[in-house]
């Protein structure tokens, strides 16, 4: 296969099996939603602090500089993965001691004891850095996404009979852990490789050369993804939180785990293309292109059966969450296509754009979050909505600039979903109009023919306007059960 065909092939297996997976956790979300309290979703809101560490140091960091490496030796897989190890240690040691500050900050005594246990996530995981790197950089994306379906299986089964057990908080925090070791496990029974006691300061450190921008990217990420959290806590408690994370995590399910996966493919690919621009500038506008097919209807349908889905499947307890989720449907469009950015940096050795990027957004995002909690989690939802809308152009046309894309090769890139979206949206909302007030349907039937309704729509226009694009991705599916 070309690099192309694996690409786009990986592209399509792995969203598949991210449909899947977001499938099983929504399930799994809904089923906790109705054992658990919205105070204990705030709870673990709250102890976020920890578990988006977790993922973005076992999920980037280390791992990127192995990933960008054209010819990898035993001795720097070594050095990374023993270099790793004793950061992890060193994470778990500092929020284990931040864990009494942060329960006094957010008047959370429960936080003394999750935040530790959560942070196991640190050490859990940096034993599976190089082997998911090693796995990311051949692009055996079908064996990731199949450990990750029976991790994240395991784990959702662990933690229902937690929470059937009256586990309370501890049901979400066994959805983490248990998830991670799994992944673990599966990790070093997949691949071939195990580390040796060798490690060499001189490789290590230039490995790490490469990983600091991304590691103090991240760092500035994580700062930024975690400010709207802890501002929530702190002024509005544990219960709106609950509200705000759950209507933030549906909006999120497309962008982590259908937009994230889409990064991870085109990382490697792109590292391999970062010597061709003209074809790096084509599988980027590719790679937006089937992004965006794929997340913009999810999450617009979202926002069209917020209330119909709250009401079925949460129950009514759960609407003060309706409003900010409909609201943070734009910013979640947008999200899913710019998560891509990262991939096209690192490729092109320059992700100090993103660390500086993050940096700036900061201040801007303190001030307009803290500002919306004057108007509780609506006025929360709109204000980081619209920082993210007004500064999303800039942030992209610095991106594009790095491969010579421009504007209008950027927007004509979005221009299939975005017309088949309206579509979608104008149809869908007649079908539901005449659903609550001609027909007077309840809540389950409106969902049901509201959501066959936009899937017809949304796959006609497709059809008729971008026929060609329906017929790449058959193709695509063929060059996948070939490769089997």
């Amino acid at each position: 296969m070309t690099l192309r065909d694996k690409t786009v092939s990986g592209i399509v297996w792995t969203g598949i099996a991210k449909m899947s997976m977001q499938v099983l956790l929504l399930v799994v979300s809904i089923i906790l939603a109705n054992l658990l309290s919205a105070k204990e979703f705030g709870i673990i809101g709250m102890a976020a602090l920890v578990t988006v560490a977790i993922g973005m140091v076992n999920d980037k960091g280390l791992g990127t500089s192995l990933i960008q490496q054209k010819d990898l030796r035993t001795i720097q897989l070594d050095s990374v993965f023993w270099g790793g190890l004793v950061f992890a240690f060193a994470l778990f040691l500092f929020f284990v001691i931040a864990a009494f500050p942060l329960s006094d900050f957010f008047d959370q005594a429960a936080l003394r004891w999750v935040i530790p246990v959560q942070a196991l996530g640190f050490i859990i995981g940096a034993f599976g850095i190089v082997q998911k790197a090693l796995l990311t950089k051949e692009m055996s994306f079908k064996k990731l996404a199949i450990i990750e379906i029976v991790s994240v299986l395991a784990s959702a089964i662990v933690s229902i009979m937690f929470a059937l057990l009256d586990g309370g908080v501890w049901s979400l925090v066994a959805l983490v852990l248990v998830r991670d070791f799994v992944t673990v496990f599966l990790l070093w029974f997949t691949v071939d490789w195990h580390p040796k006691a060798q490690f060499s300061w001189h490789e290590f450190r230039l490995l790490l050369k490469f990983s600091a921008h991304v590691l103090g990217n991240d760092l500035a990420l994580y700062v930024t993804t975690n400010t709207d959290v802890t501002i929530i806590g702190r002024v509005l408690g544990a219960a709106m939180l609950g509200y705000y994370n759950w209507a933030l995590n549906l909006i999120k399910l497309p962008v982590t785990r259908l937009s994230a996966i889409v990064s991870k493919v085109t990382f490697p690919a792109f590292s391999a293309l970062q010597d061709d621009l003209l074809s790096f500038k084509r599988a980027y506008l590719r790679s937006i292109t089937f992004i965006s097919l794929i997340t913009f209807p999810i999450l617009v349908c979202l926002g069209l059966f917020s209330h119909e889905f709250i009401v079925v499947f949460l129950g009514s307890e759960w609407l003060p969450m309706e409003w900010p989720l409909v609201i943070l449907v734009p910013m979640g469009m947008l999200k899913s296509v710019g998560t891509i950015k990262g991939s096209v940096l690192m490729a092109r050795g320059r992700p100090d754009i993103e660390l500086k990027w993050n940096v700036v957004y900061f201040l801007p995002l303190l001030i307009f979050v803290y500002s919306g909690t004057h108007w509780g989690l609506n006025g929360v939802a709109i204000a980081f909505s619209t920082l993210y809308l007004l500064t999303f152009p800039i942030i992209q046309t610095i991106t594009n600039r790095q491969i010579n894309v421009s504007g209008s090769e950027f927007v004509n890139a979005l221009l299939p979903a975005l017309l088949a979206v309206s579509g979608m949206t104008f149809f869908t909302l007649i079908a539901k109009w005449l659903a609550n007030t001609r027909l007077h349907f309840p809540a389950l039937t409106v969902f049901i023919v509201g959501g066959l309704v936009a899937v017809a729509s949304y796959t006609g226009m497709l059809m008729v306007f971008h026929k060609n694009l329906v017929l790449e991705f058959m193709s695509i599916i063929r060059i996948k059960r070939m490769t089997r």
